[in-house]
């Protein structure tokens, strides 16, 4: 079994290696992702959003693991980063585009991870 120590130093690690693929995909001039079927990129939008904010909440920066002040805090600035990156893919050069409906499909993935964590909390505490 994993000590806490080594458990937050991988989900700190396991976050920044998030960050940084997330950022430099999303910033990948003229980067077209195609999927089996129309607008199939939403999903991965929503996956790489989902495991963000999975191991945002992991790694205990922003207060206690398993504490509500975690969530609250994590919540807005995740939104607020899915926004900025979406944004940000409208610089001159990159060739990309900024779509509602990408932040919509980041914004979900955030959400989902929001309720797991709220699933997995009220697990915990059902069992202590």
């Amino acid at each position: 079994m994993l000590s806490q120590e080594r458990f937050d130093n991988l989900a700190r690690i396991g976050f920044v290696v998030c960050a940084l693929v997330l950022v430099t995909l999303t910033h990948w001039p003229n980067l077209q992702v195609e999927g089996p079927i129309p607008q199939s990129d939403k999903l991965y939008h929503m996956i790489a959003f989902f495991c963000w904010m999975q191991l945002l909440l992991a790694t205990g920066w922003l207060d206690r693991r398993w504490a509500w002040k975690n969530l609250a805090i994590a919540m807005p600035l995740a939104i607020a980063y899915a926004g900025l990156d979406e944004l940000s893919q409208g610089l001159p050069g990159l060739g990309r585009t900024v779509a509602w409906s990408d932040f919509a499909a980041n914004c979900v993935g955030i959400e989902i991870g929001a309720v797991v964590w709220l699933v997995v909390r009220t697990r915990i505490a059902g069992s202590a």
